[in-house]
């Protein structure tokens, strides 16, 4: 009876644990909608359910039916598992994250729209331009620029083939340390002339574009020159008044605004038309020593990584409006990620993109970015390398 008892007991004991050990599953289903009137069809268009880790990404596919809809069943549930759903249509990908913490998430509806390379239908609404720190050692300023694009349109703006067909966006000449940052999915950027081109679509709505960058500066004073392509509803130029001082005949006078107890300058101007060129009359910019500049001249021995760590706030209103700004550089002991991607090959994109990812995840590694800033950002590039993987497979 003890000995019946006791198997028994086993035999329980094994099959609860078994029974613990099944992985939670969920079912991801949703629609594809096309908002554009009288837009092409949605059915038998490729949807990804994304499930990425620290380690890489791993991702399930599935075809819409006749009426856009789709379904992913038996997911697998990992909290250390980030989740997110996207399709390409149109040469452009709209998708969504997904919390399934709590089960299987209510159906998800992935709006999509025709394309267009028309850049005309962007516009800007507003463009801010924080001239934020000068390092006298090399004679530079650090700049911080938000741009928030709208689309109105029924379509989505979709990189041509072309540089022309491509959103472009001023640098100062000279100008390096470029970093972007933008919630617009799947977005990279190249370097052209005169500034660089971003790589990605532009759905209808709202939308920011956030970059930061160091140019040269020759004197005390300097003549920044600024064309804006999408013109602005309203442009904002701020610099701590320790750092530098700005006037701008084409944005009229300087004004004081205190951010917390730094003392800043601003200038600003409304309407701004398409392409038009704005000048910034910088004053008072610091000066390297004699040694400095014998030591600037010396060719440059370190390789430097470098991250922008930015916590910025833009304002609804010229009160509102501020940003605090940290560079940090790191030494690298192997080349820069802009000396690798010289190695790589111009058309290997995927070669560049693990690169990227190799970037991202040194800087996390580092402490310099956010678990949440760097899933979103892997994120992203894995999306990408599904995609190109998805065109291959065409």
């Amino acid at each position: 009876m003890l000995w019946a008892l006791a198997a028994s007991l086993t035999v329980a004991l094994a099959a609860a644990g078994a029974a613990h050990a099944q992985p939670e599953l969920r079912t991801v289903e949703g629609t594809v909608r096309n908002a554009t009137p009288g837009g092409n069809p949605v059915s038998e268009q490729t949807v990804t359910l994304h499930r990425v880790t620290s380690a890489g990404f791993d991702d399930l596919t599935t075809t819409t039916d006749e009426t856009g809809a789709f379904s992913f069943v038996d997911v697998e549930y990992d909290p250390a598992v980030s989740y997110g759903v996207s399709v390409r249509y149109m040469d452009a990908i709209y998708g969504t994250d997904l919390d399934l913490s709590g089960g299987s998430p209510e159906s998800v509806v992935i709006t999509v729209y025709d394309g267009t390379s028309d850049d005309g239908i962007v516009s800007a609404i507003s463009a801010s331009l924080l001239l934020a720190d000068a390092d006298p050692s090399d004679q530079t300023l650090g700049a911080l620029e938000i741009i928030r694009l709208v689309n109105r349109s029924d379509r989505a703006y979709v990189p041509g083939d072309g540089v022309m067909e491509l959103l472009r966006f001023g640098l100062p000449p000279g100008a390096s340390d470029l970093v972007l940052d933008t919630p617009l999915i799947g977005a990279d950027y190249v370097q052209v002339d005169r500034g660089f081109a971003l790589l990605a679509s532009v759905p209808p709505g709202e939308h920011e574009v956030m970059f930061s960058y160091r140019f040269p500066y020759d004197a005390s004073t300097h003549t920044l020159e600024k064309s804006y392509r999408y013109g602005a509803g309203k442009v904002r130029v701020l610099a701590p008044e320790e750092v530098v001082s700005i006037s701008s005949s084409s944005l009229g006078e300087p004004g004081p605004v205190t951010i917390g107890e730094r003392q800043y300058q601003v200038v600003e101007a409304e309407g701004l038309t398409r392409g038009a060129a704005v000048s910034i009359d910088l004053d008072g910019l610091p000066m390297a020593s004699a040694g400095q500049q014998i030591g600037n001249r010396l060719p440059d021995l370190r390789f430097e990584y470098t991250a922008a760590a930015a916590l910025v706030v833009l304002m609804l209103s010229l009160l509102v409006y501020g940003a605090f700004w940290k560079t940090d550089r790191k030494s690298r002991l192997n080349t820069t990620r802009s000396e690798r991607e010289a190695l790589v090959p111009a058309d290997d994109e995927r070669a560049i993109i693990r690169t990227m990812i190799e970037d991202l995840k040194l800087s996390y590694e580092t402490g310099s970015l956010n678990e949440s800033d760097y899933r979103q950002r892997l994120r992203v590039l894995n999306a990408r390398l599904t995609e190109l993987a998805q065109s291959d497979a065409v």
